[in-house]
């Protein structure tokens, strides 16, 4: 796998996560990824997006280098039982939340494991991914999946204990930013703006801060203080901030996601033992 962008990559699952991935990949040149869906819908996108696209699961498999499996948690498992034969020597990734190492490990002993958890943002190449390496893969897995994964936006390598939080923070929280530039933008419209320009605005707002907040390595404490002036109009969006608790309702979302991941370990954990 001396080319990142020639390795024969196979995508088990093109839903959400795993059609983002597959047209991140594809966007950045990555010309030999393939994805498979057993939802006719989902792959019609995908072709209309560039990404080799394909029903069949062991084909796809048997034909690459590197593996990825995008599945909902639930049946994650048994599709790479399924297929374990076919998963020998090969570099596999879990894109999914709540199945651990060592489940992937008694399912398929024979791949070589990691685990990635991303985003959405995959498919403009501007996601952020925490990756976990088992002890079967090698040092030379690690870097192309750091390599590979940055072509889809910021990688950062994590212990397996970390990837919880990880889950409920780049997975998830797009849901959440999403939520609260829909919010942003009602306000705007409540006040009179029309729709497409309160929602614009709300967007090139958000946008904008993120952009703000990477490129100048202020603290957001710091760069919210600057927009604030004293008895200004700033102050009084913030204060109605504070007093409603809404950034303990934002850390408590992140917690209560974190920790319903953990759930969910647990009952895949429980099934597995039936």
């Amino acid at each position: 796998m001396d080319n990142i962008k020639t390795t024969r990559v196979s995508i088990i699952g093109a839903g959400a996560l795993g059609g983002a991935v597959a047209k991140g990949l594809t966007k950045a040149g990555c010309s030999s990824v393939v994805a498979t869906d057993a939802h006719p819908e989902r792959l019609e996108e995908l072709g209309i997006k560039g990404v080799r696209i394909s029903s069949d699961n062991a084909e796809a498999i048997a034909e690459s280098e590197v593996v990825m499996f995008a599945l909902k948690p639930h049946i994650t498992l048994g599709v790479v039982k399924e297929h374990a034969s076919l998963l020998r020597g090969k570099l596999c990734i879990s894109l999914a939340a709540a199945v651990t190492l060592d489940m992937l490990k008694q399912a398929a002993p024979d791949a070589r494991w990691m685990r990635g958890m991303s985003n959405l943002c995959a498919e403009l190449n501007c996601a952020f991914t925490g990756i976990v390496k088992s002890d079967t893969a090698t040092d030379a897995d690690l870097v192309w999946m750091i390599d590979t994964f940055g072509l889809l936006g910021e990688v950062e390598v994590i212990e397996e204990k970390s990837i919880d939080a990880i889950t409920a923070l780049a997975a998830s929280a797009p849901a959440f930013f999403v939520t609260l530039m829909e919010a942003l933008a009602m306000g705007g419209i409540y006040t009179g703006l029309p729709k497409d320009l309160a929602y614009r605005g709300a967007m090139s707002a958000m946008l904008g801060a993120a952009r703000l907040s990477m490129a100048s390595g202020k603290h957001p404490a710091t760069l919210r203080d600057d927009v604030c002036t004293p008895a200004g109009v700033t102050i009084e969006g913030i204060y109605e901030i504070e007093r409603a608790g809404a950034r303990a309702t934002l850390m408590k979302a992140i917690i209560l996601t974190a920790d319903k991941v953990k759930v969910l370990t647990e009952k895949i954990t429980e099934s597995q033992k039936q």
